[in-house]
């Protein structure tokens, strides 16, 4: 059996970034961001994620962002040519998305806002494609945070699971009497259902979509 050592990340997890057969992250600390803001907000500090990135098949190790406390970094997402990350800095209470270019390894910051622009981190996340920022609250209001700005409610058993241009996939669940899934494919411009289907998306390594 061929076994490649990786020294640099010692006994941390491995995942893949969705999108890619040749990227894959491991992160120190992985809880959601609402954790950390809580953390910060009951008096304690958050330690900071730790996060590498790998390239199968080299095993080329990059690490992309030095530790720092009270700033948290989000799974990265498969970006076009590269990977963008959501990185919400609780010291200086920005939010700010970055792309980092795979080929020239590059690191660029392509948006920035004030921590203000939300009401909590609560389920803050970034999608494709386009590349959006987003944020789904304990209220049931989904929130278009950028590119565009747009605010609407869901039902408490629907979740986003895809953007494609103007279409955003949300997926319901419901039990009535067996467990089942549907697709609720809602306006990106509105909010409103366009059209529903049923069955479970799964995104590929790829960047396909599969629908079981």
């Amino acid at each position: 059996m061929e076994i490649k050592n990786i020294k640099e990340l010692s006994s941390m997890p491995l995942d893949k970034i969705v999108g890619t057969n040749e990227w894959y992250y491991s992160a120190e600390w992985t809880g959601d961001v609402y954790e950390a803001e809580e953390m910060i907000e009951n008096g304690n500090e958050f330690e900071g994620t730790n996060m590498y990135l790998i390239r199968y098949p080299e095993g080329k190790v990059v690490k992309p962002f030095e530790r720092r406390r009270n700033v948290y970094i989000q799974r990265p997402v498969w970006n076009h040519d590269g990977i963008a990350f959501l990185l919400v800095d609780f010291v200086f209470s920005e939010i700010v998305v970055y792309h980092l270019n795979v080929d020239s390894y590059k690191m660029m910051c392509i948006s920035k806002f004030p921590l203000s622009i939300v009401t909590d981190c609560y389920n803050l996340q970034l999608c494709m494609t386009p590349l959006t920022l987003y944020r789904h609250g304990a209220d049931g209001r989904f929130e278009l945070i950028w590119p565009e700005r747009l605010s609407f409610v869901v039902e408490p058993n629907e979740n986003l699971v895809h953007r494609d241009g103007d279409e955003l996939y949300f997926s319901r669940w419901c039990e009535n009497p067996d467990y089942k899934e549907e697709i609720y494919v809602r306006s990106a411009c509105s909010g409103e259902v366009i059209r529903h289907f049923s069955g479970i998306l799964y995104d590929m390594p790829d960047g396909t979509w599969w629908l079981m």
